[in-house]
């Protein structure tokens, strides 16, 4: 099937929470083929969330900008509130983000109870971000089993453009109060050279616990982001880049510490995000290459009040070389191929030498196929080589048949791993903080799983229908098993890291958005999930079977509004008699925006509109919502 064929015949919603006026239901991605295409080719299912839906949605980070989209579910980290998002009930850190295509510092399971992957870019500073629902290791390697985010920033233009955001927060109770201020600007320095910039500020303090208010239930956050990207074309078709990226972020909390006299202590963690890349694009006419190397760097330190011992500092760095070429064999081949080197680093005094490394190099290709006019199959292959764990082969295949201009279907296959981290495969590791002692396991293998998916859409020229059926069975899952307790005040307990779990995920997806008329159009996204342990068929915990976001919007002349309500079904989770049902709970959030100018809109709205609180349902979560929380926002443009 050739590109453009399908592009004019298909369409797919973007997302359930779109803005009318801005809902563009077959926009060009990039992640799913690692080129250009536009969503209804793209081999994958995917969801594209706009500035504009994150601007609407009152979001301050990357979690609360994906909040409602489809295969998206939270998990509690049990500390201070926190939260990380998983896909198809995969584990958190099967999730790769990518910034521009390039993968971050991975914090997941490296460091403990963290959901640091969420600050790395300021809200002003993302243009979209997409969503790949499904295995993509093929493509990107490591940790891509649920699925992949990629945050795509604004780039730098060739006419000057920039724009100013001034937002206060105010919480109920006077609890969780902040603002976010932001700036960018872009636009050329010269005939051949541009550049973007922009920086932001998100403070919001912290909520203290009901029951005890010396300690915090939510944590506080400040956080201030900035970018530089410069791009210089010396000839036409040949781009050379330059982006620099910084993020650093202090978490503050008030806690009691668990053992002896139990004092109250100041908790305070301070992050330092940073990646540096430079890229040679080329355009030679039906070929198209990218050179690339990226340097990500993730540091954090901890500091405790009543001379207490704070946790080990810890240091992450990839350093990543890759490159790829994309060329067109005649009207029916569309053929990748590529490679990469990564030097991984780990700083952490529970090594032996305080350091740890490994490299890791991969080479990939894939083939989009038109077999006829309503026909396209796309075959893809990565193959990974470890220095620890050795290699390991991810294939991918999807088809796509356009049966009529309205009705498309989709099927895919693709399997996917995770590589250990440098803890846990170590046998250098020794973690011995708190009560418990982890140690590394040289013998352990990477998580692995092979999915199998369907989906159908249908469209028309007021609204857009999608569903996707899904199984995704996870081998060799990577946990710790306790192998002593030793005694002591208060006793210690060993662990080491291994392979212990399989999983089997089986759900549903379903997404649809109608013109009502009169500038209404209503969005629903719906997901069922069946997880279970494969050896035993208990269900596992933290995946919700059922989760629901329908949405209401309306755009008239200067005005447009949006009404979201985030359905959050009965889950399993572990409690003090072993795994205990939580019960469901929503979240109602609504905005409203006005544009003063053409280039002057105010906005506010109102988050969790009912100040639900979970630990009134149960104390069962692991983590927390905000309450009630009113925003008002002046965003400016040139």
């Amino acid at each position: 099937m050739r590109r453009h064929a399908l592009a004019m015949a298909c369409i797919m919603v973007s997302g359930a929470g779109a803005a009318a006026e801005t809902t563009e239901l077959n926009p060009m991605v990039v992640t799913a083929t690692r080129s250009s295409v536009s969503l209804a080719d793209a081999p994958a299912a995917m969801t594209v969330i706009t500035a504009e839906q994150i601007r609407a949605r009152g979001a301050t980070n990357l979690l609360e900008a994906l909040r409602g989209t489809p295969g998206i579910t939270l998990n509690g980290r049990q500390v201070g509130g926190r939260k990380t998002l998983s896909i198809r009930g995969a584990e958190d850190r099967h999730t790769l983000v990518l910034i521009d295509g390039r993968r971050i510092s991975s914090t997941d399971d490296t460091i403990g109870h963290s959901d640091y992957q969420y600050g790395w870019v300021g809200i002003e500073q993302i243009e979209r971000i997409e969503v790949v629902r499904g295995p993509m290791s093929a493509l990107y390697g490591s940790e891509a089993i649920g699925g992949v985010i990629n945050i795509i920033t604004r780039q730098a233009q060739r006419e000057w453009s920039g724009g100013v955001t001034l937002r206060g927060d105010v919480g109920e109770g006077d609890t969780g109060n902040g603002h976010r201020l932001a700036a960018r600007a872009s636009g050329p320095l010269a005939e051949r050279l541009n550049v973007a910039v922009a920086v932001e500020e998100v403070r919001r303090e912290s909520t203290p616990w009901e029951q005890d208010r010396r300690v915090s239930e939510m944590e506080g956050q400040d956080r201030q982001t900035g970018s530089l990207a410069i791009s210089y074309r010396p000839f036409e078709g040949q781009t050379l880049k330059l982006d620099l990226l910084r993020s650093d972020e202090t978490r503050d909390r008030d806690q009691q510490y668990a053992y002896y006299t139990r004092p109250i202590y100041l908790d305070t963690y301070e992050l330092e995000r940073r990646q540096n890349s430079m890229a040679w694009n080329a355009d030679w006419g039906d070929l198209q290459s990218q050179l690339r190397f990226t340097r990500s760097e993730f540091d954090v330190t901890n500091k405790r009040t009543q001379n207490l011992a704070p946790t080990r500092p810890q240091s992450i760095r990839d350093d990543v070389w890759d490159g790829s070429l994309n060329v067109h064999i005649g009207e029916d081949h569309a053929l990748t191929v590529g490679g990469e080197h990564r030097d991984e680093r780990l700083e952490n005094a529970g090594l032996i030498g305080g350091s740890d490394s490994a490299t890791h190099q991969a080479v990939f290709i894939q083939d989009e196929i038109a077999l006829a006019t309503d026909w396209a199959l796309t075959l893809g292959a990565r193959l990974d080589d470890h220095e620890i764990f050795g290699r390991e082969t991810s294939p991918r295949a999807w088809l796509v048949w356009r049966a009529t201009p309205e009705l498309t279907f989709k099927a895919g296959y693709g399997e996917a791993f995770r590589a250990p981290t440098l803890k846990q495969i170590s046998p250098n590791y020794v973690g011995a903080e708190g009560p418990h002692t982890f140690l590394g396991n040289a013998d352990i293998k990477p998580e692995t799983s092979r999915s199998f998916e369907l989906g159908v859409d249908w469209h028309d020229e007021r609204g857009a229908y999608t569903a996707n059926v899904y199984r995704n069975e996870i081998d060799d899952l990577i946990y710790y098993r306790r192998l002593r307790t030793e005694p002591g005040i208060p006793p210690r307990t060993i662990y080491q890291y291994d392979n212990i779990e399989q999983a089997r995920i089986e759900g549903l997806e379903l997404t649809g958005r109608r013109e009502l008329g009169y500038g209404i159009a209503l969005g629903a996204t719906v997901n069922w999930m069946d997880p279970r342990d494969a050896r035993t068929e208990a269900k596992l915990n933290g995946r919700p079977e059922f989760t629901a976001t329908p949405s209401l919007e309306w755009t008239m002349a200067r005005w447009n509004a949006l009404v979201q309500w985030e359905y959050i079904g009965k889950q399993y989770l572990e409690g003090s008699n072993g795994q205990e049902r939580a019960p469901s709970y929503s979240i109602v959030n609504a905005s409203l925006g006005y544009r003063l100018q053409d280039n002057l809109t105010l906005r506010g709205g109102v988050l969790n509109i009912g100040d639900v609180r979970l630990e009134d349902k149960s104390e069962l979560f692991g983590y927390a919502e905000q309450g009630r929380t009113g925003w008002l926002a002046v965003e400016a443009g040139f």
